[in-house]
C-alpha cells in the first residue's frame, strides 16, 4: 500500500511538472446525430457566419493553468471548424443548408450567426483534482423577422491517472460536440422548423432506455438528440431524465431541456438548481438563461449571490454567459 501510494504521488507530481510547459489536444469531428427530421428537402439555403470575438483566444487555462500554453493542435481557425461542424450536423439531420464563413452578398435570402464569443477555459486546481474543461458559445441570429441570441454551454472533467491524454475526450471532444448540436437545434428552432415526428421521439426514447440499461457510454448523445426533436413531445421524457441516477445523462437531459424550448419549465429547472450541486445544477441554470424571460434572467441575476458562484467556475460561467448576452 504504502509503495502504491509513493507512486501515484510520483505520478501526481511528474504530471504538474508537465503541465508547467505546454498541453496539446485536437478536437476530433463531433459525432453526428442519428435521429433525422421528418420534412422534406428545402431548396438550399445559406448560413453565413460572422466572427465578431472580442476576445480570439479560443483555448486557456486559469488558476494553476493560467501561464501554461494550452493548444488545441488541429484547429488552425475556430470559426472555421466550427462552421464546419455546424455543416456536419446539419447534414446528418437531412436538412439541406450551406454553413459559410464567407461575407454575405447583398439583398438575397440568407441567415447570419454572428459570433461573439466561442472558448474553452481549462481549470485544475491541483494534481489531485480533475481536469475540467468550459465550452462557451454566444452569438446571434438575424435574419428578416429574426434577431436572437444563440448562445451554448457545456463542460466536464475528469482525474487523469496515468497521462495527460486522458482527458482529451471528456474535456475536448465531448463538450465540443455538444456545443456545436446545441447551436444547430437553436437555429433550427428559431428559424429553420424542422422537427421529429412523434413516433421518431418515441423510438428515440426507447433507444434511450436501453442505452441506459446497458450503461452506454453514449447515452448522453441520444438524450441530447431528445433536444434537438424540435418536438414538444419530446420534454416528458426530458423532465424525466432530469432525475436519472447517472450525473451525465441528468445533466444532459437539464441541458437538453433549454435545447427544445422551455418555455413553461422555469419552475421545473428551479426545483433542480434546489435539488443539484455538480454540473446537473450548472446545466439547469443554463437552461433558465435559454427561457430568457424577465423572470429567468432576475433569478439567475440573483444566482450570482449563491456561494456557489465564487466557489465553482461552472456555475459563474454559465450563470454570466446569460446574463451578458441579455444586456
Amino acid at each position: 500500500m504504502h509503495v502504491k501510494l509513493i507512486n501515484l504521488t510520483i505520478i501526481v507530481l511528474l504530471g504538474l511538472v508537465c503541465t508547467g510547459c505546454s498541453l496539446s489536444y485536437n478536437l476530433n469531428p463531433p459525432i453526428s446525430s442519428t435521429a433525422q427530421y421528418d420534412q422534406e428537402k428545402e431548396g438550399r439555403r445559406i448560413i453565413h457566419i460572422i466572427d465578431n470575438r472580442v476576445d480570439k483566444q479560443f483555448s486557456e487555462g486559469i488558476g494553476p493553468l493560467k501561464n501554461i500554453d494550452i493548444k488545441i493542435g488541429n484547429v488552425e481557425d475556430p470559426i472555421v471548424w466550427f462552421a464546419e461542424s455546424l455543416q456536419n450536423e446539419f447534414t446528418a439531420r437531412g436538412i439541406s443548408i450551406e454553413v459559410t464563413t464567407e461575407q454575405p452578398a447583398p439583398n438575397l435570402p440568407y441567415l447570419v450567426l454572428t459570433i461573439n464569443k466561442y472558448q474553452i477555459i481549462s481549470s485544475r486546481t491541483s494534481g489531485f483534482h480533475p481536469y475540467v474543461a468550459y465550452h462557451s458559445f454566444a452569438g446571434t441570429l438575424q435574419a428578416p423577422a429574426i434577431d436572437n441570441n444563440i448562445i451554448a454551454y457545456f463542460l466536464y472533467g475528469k482525474t487523469p491517472i496515468w497521462t495527460m491524454d486522458e482527458v482529451q475526450e471528456p474535456c475536448f471532444n465531448m463538450p465540443a460536440s455538444v456545443l456545436v448540436k446545441e447551436v444547430a437545434a437553436k437555429i433550427n428552432r428559431l428559424a429553420l422548423n424542422y422537427s421529429m415526428s412523434d413516433r421518431r421521439v418515441e423510438e428515440l426514447n426507447r433507444l434511450v432506455q436501453e442505452q441506459i440499461k446497458a450503461s452506454s457510454p453514449n447515452t448522453y448523445l441520444s438524450v441530447f438528440d431528445l433536444g434537438e426533436s424540435n418536438n414538444p413531445k419530446a420534454m416528458p421524457y426530458l423532465l424525466k431524465l432530469a432525475d436519472n441516477d447517472d450525473l451525465i445523462v441528468r445533466a444532459s437531459a437539464l441541458s437538453a431541456i433549454g435545447m427544445l424550448g422551455p418555455e413553461n419549465e422555469l419552475a421545473f429547472l428551479k426545483d433542480k438548481y434546489a435539488q443539484y450541486r455538480d454540473i446537473d445544477r450548472f446545466m439547469a441554470i443554463k437552461s433558465i438563461g435559454d427561457i430568457g424571460t424577465p423572470e429567468a434572467l432576475e433569478f439567475l441575476k440573483k444566482a450570482q449571490h449563491d456561494p456557489q458562484y465564487n466557489e465553482e467556475y461552472g456555475f459563474k460561467f454559465g450563470t454570466d454567459l446569460y446574463i451578458e448576452a441579455a444586456k
